[in-house]
């Protein structure tokens, strides 16, 4: 698995803190799942794009 840095705002930070805290899992774990829901949701919607302009 590849590691990385990232660097964001402080509220956005105390956001997944927060979140996180009332999930019980880390901001890191909550920062990846929510960045590969978004990968996937970019996927779907390039599929669905690349269908229209077939069609």
């Amino acid at each position: 698995m590849k590691r990385y840095t990232i660097f964001m705002d402080s509220a956005a930070s105390d956001f997944y803190e927060k979140i996180a805290r009332r999930t019980g899992t880390t901001a890191e774990k909550l920062m990846a799942e929510t960045l590969f829901r978004f990968a996937g949701e970019l996927s779907v919607k390039a599929v669905l794009e690349n269908i229209k302009t077939e069609n």
